[in-house]
């Protein structure tokens, strides 16, 4: 055979060495995802108010009030994880961020429900809506963002509570999707998953 099959590259066996990229490389680390944690918990004046972390505390119960965004505005805090995770895997071991993500992943873990359900839009606002509305729900769209984010963190860190999370999410899909007489024959409006 004259050609080997493509492979994958684990990404934490990159390393970048150019100053040209090794710039932004730090520009993500050090202040662009601190910045983003602080977008997503409402910290910064003159920024539309994301509400992402304070609709994670109300559903998890640590906070009253009512569920605000767009219907899938968990998956900012699934694309920062994710963020974290890909930096960590390219620069090393952060302890801040990783204190930050942890801190994260634990909301995360108490927002889930006991059957493994995670959305905090249904969780808070439509509990009875669940599943009921595919096309536009964005239920699996947002939980392909928090798979993303899990592998991507684990990865770099070895930690498995937000993989265990998501797992358990899973588990929930299998459960839920398939051919069998009582389970949902449906597909998303926006895949992920």
């Amino acid at each position: 055979m004259k050609y080997k099959a493509n492979s994958s590259i684990p990404i934490k066996n990159i390393k970048i060495t150019d100053k040209f990229w090794n710039k932004y490389r730090d520009l993500v680390g050090e202040v662009i995802i601190p910045y983003q944690w602080d977008v997503l918990n409402d910290r910064l004046k003159d920024v539309e108010t994301s509400h992402c972390i304070e609709n994670f505390k109300i559903a998890a119960g640590l906070s009253n009030g009512n569920y605000e965004g767009a219907v899938f505005q968990d998956t900012d805090l699934a694309k920062w994880l994710e963020a974290v995770g890909f930096y960590l895997s390219s620069y090393g071991r952060d302890e801040k961020l990783e204190a930050l993500a942890d801190e994260a992943i634990d909301l995360i873990e108490k927002a889930q429900q006991p059957d493994g359900y995670l959305d905090t839009y249904f969780i808070i606002n439509a509990p009875d809506k669940k599943w009921k509305n595919l096309c536009e729900g964005h239920e699996l769209y947002t939980a392909g963002h928090f798979m993303e984010a899990a592998v991507a963190y684990f990865e770099a860190t070895g930690k498995r509570k937000i993989l265990d999370i998501v797992c358990h999410l899973a588990d929930l899909l299998c459960s839920v999707f398939g051919d069998g007489k009582d389970q949902c024959h449906g597909y998303p409006g926006h895949p992920e998953v």
